[in-house]
């Protein structure tokens, strides 16, 4: 999906786009408070570890005692800790009422390929169920590279999680942004583009709005 290259619809920041309200710019603006939500409670366990020994940190909630599912990855603590002007990409698909089994099962077999991906530019990895069900999880996915590396789209898991996506979401938006300064101060993060994927038109629409 992050690698499509051609778009219906190259947008403005703040440019409607008739009859698909989930590519109104003030989902992007929602998704982002949620992404920075996320950033913070990241920065606020990173600091945690400092005196940890450990070289990667796994954190998981698998919601069976009720609470909200959620799972943080970090392949590097030390590459985290001192990444500084961070990339990031944030993920938020419209859930179908199907079984999401087999998405969390691909999520796994990506997750043993962390710690490749980590010298190739992967800082960490968080998943968040969100309280409007409706949008399922949220992700946010930390680089320290400027653009998403290509080795993160050559997994086989991965690449079957993109072929199954339309069987499991109306539609997705994909944000990639921008955390200035060092991961653990205080920069804030800002989104510069937004993809679109609508998979209940027929051909899928596919749009991208940038923003200054």
């Amino acid at each position: 999906m992050a690698r499509a290259a051609a778009y219906d619809a190259i947008l403005g920041a703040t440019e409607p786009v008739e009859g698909r309200p989930f590519a109104d710019p003030d989902r992007t603006h929602a998704d982002a408070a949620v992404m920075r939500a996320m950033l913070a409670r990241e920065r606020e366990d990173a600091r945690t570890w400092t005196a940890s020994r450990a070289s990667a940190i796994s954190l998981r909630a698998d919601g069976a005692r009720g609470e909200r599912r959620q799972y943080l990855a970090v392949p590097d603590k030390d590459a985290l800790l001192g990444a500084r002007d961070v990339t990031a990409v944030g993920f938020f698909g419209q859930t179908r009422s199907c079984d999401h089994g087999v998405l969390f099962e691909l999520e796994h077999e990506v997750a043993s390929a962390f710690p490749h991906y980590a010298s190739a530019g992967l800082l960490s990895y968080f998943d968040v169920e969100l309280d409007d069900g409706s949008y399922g999880f949220g992700n946010l996915i930390l680089f320290w590279t400027p653009e998403v590396p290509p080795e993160w789209f050559s997994n086989a898991a991965h690449e079957r999680a993109v072929s199954i996506a339309p069987e499991h979401y109306h539609s997705i938006r994909l944000h990639r942004g921008t955390i200035p300064g060092p991961f653990l101060g205080d920069g804030e993060l800002e989104i510069d583009r937004t993809k679109y994927f609508d998979f209940d038109s027929d051909p899928v629409w596919r749009g991208l709005r940038l923003f200054a």
